[in-house]
């Protein structure tokens, strides 16, 4: 019997209009929810000066998983240049805790942190000092970049509890732990990273996992893409339609020169009356036609 393929639950942004319903209802739209960036900044602000802040910042930034962050020993960092080894992971299985080689052979890898999160790594390293300097002998050394405060690794559990009630704290839209996995990877893309970028930043086995999950979850990223590819077919003439209540003209710049953008009003009877260039006397063709006019369109591609 074969089974069917995994589906990926796609992730969902935390709009305005899903945290209203959710602060009126408390319904979560989604199985995976990411944050905005200026929620996933209004988090960061929150723990700031938390022990364990530069973990959060940490996954907010890098993608790691949950463990293969706790996993992290400080030779695995160069300072220099920002290359992160991922190498180990804090596993869970039931209640007890091991450390193994992380989830996949593509998870072993190499990443570039930003520089902003390499000086809060060492900001880090300074406070964990001062924490083994007052454990003294109780110091348990095993070279971990994050720790309890007597230098033990910390539950995965105990983690996933304290983010759970920072973020209740805060007053944000909850998201899991993982999440914050899931946001790095749709940041990475905001910022005009290349899928295939983001693919080697998760650590996938394959750029369509990638692709298939996280292209379009931020709106301001789908809507860039669509402004973007009108910016890159050159017009002298942009017609629209309007609604029967808004008639006006205005004039805008494209490409440096001034084009009038119409409105039915300024059409002549005709359905394609002639358009003229503002501050030109000559008429430009009026034969263009819009796919919106098009009563035979192509096929989509």
């Amino acid at each position: 019997m074969e089974l069917p393929p995994e589906v990926r639950p796609k992730p969902l942004v935390w709009t305005e209009a899903r945290v209203a319903r959710w602060l009126e209802t408390g319904e979560i739209p989604g199985k995976v929810m990411v944050w905005t960036p200026e929620q996933t900044g209004t988090f960061l602000d929150f723990v700031a000066h938390h022990r364990l802040y530069a973990y959060f910042h940490l996954l907010a930034h890098s993608a790691l998983r949950r463990g293969e962050a706790l996993g992290q020993h400080w030779t695995d960092l160069d300072d220099d240049t920002g290359a992160l080894a991922i190498r180990f992971q804090l596993l869970q299985i039931g209640w007890e805790t091991e450390f193994d080689t992380p989830k996949t052979d593509s998870s072993v890898a190499i990443i570039t942190l930003d520089r902003r999160t390499v000086l809060e790594l060492g900001a880090h390293r300074s406070r964990q000092q001062r924490e083994r300097h007052a454990a003294g002998d109780a110091w348990v050394d095993l070279g971990l970049r994050f720790t309890q405060p007597d230098g033990s690794p910390p539950h995965p559990a105990d983690v996933t509890d304290l983010f759970n009630a920072l973020v209740a704290e805060a007053g944000l839209p909850p998201i899991r732990l993982h999440d914050l996995r899931h946001g790095a990877a749709t940041l990475a893309l905001a910022s005009g990273a290349d899928i295939k970028v983001g693919s080697s930043l998760l650590r996938h086995t394959s750029i369509t996992i990638t692709a298939d999950t996280y292209t379009g979850v931020l709106p301001q990223v789908a809507q860039a893409t669509a402004e973007g590819i009108g910016r890159l077919v050159p017009r002298k003439v942009i017609s629209y339609r309007v609604s029967q209540t808004v008639r006006r003209s205005k004039i805008i710049r494209v490409s440096g020169s001034q084009t009038m953008i119409h409105n039915d009003e300024t059409e002549n009877d005709d359905e394609y009356g002639k358009c003229k260039e503002a501050g030109r006397a000559e008429s430009l063709p009026a034969s263009l036609e819009y796919a919106a006019r098009d009563s035979n369109p192509g096929p989509a591609d």
